[in-house]
């Protein structure tokens, strides 16, 4: 995607392997020959790019790497973009991240993450006019890559909700069924079915949920629905001992709710050829109407967005289609053309343009709060407390 984009330059490819491996894609090619392809130079650290010319001067950066990595990459690109700032206030060139999902799988370092970034949004809050819509303090953008939350149908729910179409959010139900279970059942696929550092398990919530918990917490807004306890069961592998389903609810701080469930159990395979779509069903219940958007991930056609709207009294119960034009498209898997909006935002942000911001670093950590106490309720049987605080946990 990036290579084919006429606005972008690959300045350097990390990796701490020479050549790369996964199970999902055996065949991953060496540095040295996209180093080749791409015309850039190798770094085998973060710590060794940023310490050259490259890494001094770059605008953005990628960050593709397993889930329990990212909590450190993260301070280390965000230390980077205080370094800028406080070496020139006034003409520093911002740094911006797009994060892949989840943003960490330890809710300490989502906490920390969120902290370190808000600390560089005071620190420049003095120099930003209100349509500056850079984080500050060295920082561009922080995005989490939800590709779903950029999509033109997320913003449209988004936009009827935050404008009080419904009014207030009360409920919601969600359900995302994956056809992944060859993924968990695989004991080598270690990344996607072993814990890291304070994991009390790992599998599908880590691995899928966090797209439909994203796009939620987006939608209806990060302070219409912040998640205060849940009570979660799982099911796990027999081969592996990774979660492949779960049912959950969620209560949040203002008395709403939400119904979650997810399997990795939907018969076929994601990566087949031809692939076999994801189901996704979310419903948003306010007190003046609701919002149900559901389909399969590979045909459009398969669903739509509707407003159920309850906001007047001669169209109580009149369904309207938002973005007739698109139908049903969740995940942005397309491997054609300049990539995802996500990856165009976090572009735009590197440009000094306007871009939407479908999944920042709040959104992240509300929905690495929900699968840690998922996890946590799961193990004790009982309904947990989100922790909103390092001290907490």
């Amino acid at each position: 995607h990036l290579h084919r984009n006429e606005e972008v330059t690959i300045s350097a490819i990390v990796d701490s392997s020479p050549h790369p491996t996964s199970n999902l894609d055996p065949n991953l090619e060496s540095l040295a020959t996209l180093a080749t392809k791409y015309d850039c130079p190798i770094f085998h650290s973060l710590a060794e790019l940023l310490e050259s010319p490259i890494g001094k001067s770059m605008d953005g950066a990628l960050v593709c790497t397993p889930h329990a990595t990212h909590y450190a990459i993260g301070v280390e690109l965000i230390q980077e973009a205080k370094r800028r700032y406080e070496e020139d206030e006034k003409n520093y060139k911002p740094l911006s991240v797009l994060m892949e999902k989840p943003m960490t799988t330890d809710v300490d370092e989502a906490i920390q993450l969120h902290t370190l970034l808000m600390e560089r949004k005071e620190a420049d809050k003095h120099n930003k006019d209100e349509n500056d819509q850079r984080i500050g303090g060295g920082i561009g953008c922080f995005l989490v890559n939800h590709s779903a939350n950029f999509r033109p149908q997320a913003r449209t729910a988004h936009e009827l909700i935050e404008t009080g179409k419904l009014g207030d959010i009360r409920h919601v139900t969600a359900f995302f069924a994956s056809p992944l279970s060859w993924i968990f059942d695989d004991p080598s696929n270690t990344g996607w079915n072993e814990t890291r550092g304070s994991m009390l398990g790992n599998g599908f919530a880590w691995g899928q949920q966090s797209h439909i918990l994203s796009w939620i917490y987006h939608v209806a807004g990060v302070e219409n629905l912040v998640p205060s306890k849940v009570f979660c069961h799982m099911t796990k592998s027999d081969k592996t001992g990774a979660d492949v389903s779960h049912a959950a609810t969620v209560i949040c701080s203002n008395g709403a709710t939400f119904s979650l469930s997810g399997t990795s159990l939907l018969p076929g395979n994601a990566h087949s050829d031809p692939p076999v779509a994801k189901r996704i069903e979310i419903k948003i219940f306010g007190t003046k109407g609701a919002v149900i958007y559901r389909g399969d991930d590979r045909d459009p056609s398969s669903g739509k967005l509707e407003w159920l709207r309850g906001d007047d009294e001669e169209e109580m119960g009149a369904v309207e289609v938002q973005c007739p034009d698109l139908g049903f498209e969740f995940e942005d898997l397309d491997q054609d053309g300049n990539g995802p909006a996500s990856l165009q935002c976090f572009i735009d942000s590197c440009l000094g343009l306007d871009y939407y911001v479908g999944a920042d670093c709040l959104t992240g950590l509300r929905s690495v709060q929900t699968i840690e106490a998922m996890y946590r309720s799961h193990v004790s049987g009982n309904c947990e407390s989100i922790i909103d605080s390092t001290e907490e946990s």
